[in-house]
């Protein structure tokens, strides 16, 4: 098997489809770990892989799905991901963001999971990190758009974890969040649902209201909102 000096997680999702053009085009790996959207983030990567021409390493190791929450939460998602990830780069891009709150995907737990892997590899360092944990999505996206790169490209990107979706559903966490991120920078796009009705937004502001996410993340997101009367 061939081993790359780096490698980034792509999913096909806003955060990942940026990276890729931030970092200058690095081999992407797409692991099909059964998750319920699988399906959806595949079609995606794969329209990608062949528009861009994107260096596409596909695994099939892994099989989560019956660890899947309701809320397509996946325990451990990422701790998992980045093991098979390192077994294909020294440095692996596991895309997360200013201000994120998973628990397997922060500046500190990246450094954790970096450590942890070097132990099992005889001493040769291993790197799980991320371009952008300086950085809001918002930010992220201003950083695309100054670029000039094409909005459409963007937009095709597919950031919902509802299979039955075929676009974004409006309705997770992870809409909601590329939603803010499009409003804050002019952009526009269709979603199932209203994201500004979203059923756990009051559930949102209390936890921004207590200080639980970062405060340019809650500064962006209230702006937004305040634009839609919420």
């Amino acid at each position: 098997m061939k081993k790359y000096k780096e490698i980034l997680l792509f999913s096909g999702g806003l955060d990942s489809f940026i990276a890729w053009h931030y970092l200058g085009h690095p081999p992407v790996l797409f692991l099909d770990a059964k998750q319920s959207y699988v399906k959806k983030e595949f079609g995606t990567v794969k329209y990608f892989a062949k528009k861009l021409k994107m260096n596409l390493i596909i695994d099939n190791t892994l099989d989560l799905l019956k660890w899947e929450k309701e809320n397509y939460y996946i325990p451990y998602r990422n701790v998992f991901f980045a093991m098979i990830a390192s077994l294909y780069a020294e440095k692996v891009y596991l895309v997360g963001i200013k201000g994120d709150s998973v628990d397997d995907n922060n500046s500190e737990i990246t450094k954790v999971m970096s450590s942890f892997l070097e132990n099992f590899n005889s001493g040769q360092k291993i790197e799980i990190t991320s371009p952008f944990y300086n950085m809001t999505k918002s930010e992220i996206v201003k950083w695309y758009l100054d670029q000039k790169l094409p909005i459409d490209d963007l937009k095709r990107s597919r950031s919902c974890y509802d299979k039955n979706s075929k676009t974004q559903c409006g309705e997770c966490g992870s809409c909601f969040r590329r939603w803010i991120a499009f409003e804050n920078n002019g952009i526009k796009e269709k979603y199932d649902k209203n994201p500004w009705d979203w059923k756990e937004l009051e559930n949102y502001r209390i936890r921004m209201e207590k200080g639980l996410y970062d405060k340019s993340r809650s500064k962006e997101t209230i702006q937004v909102l305040k634009k839609y009367g919420k």
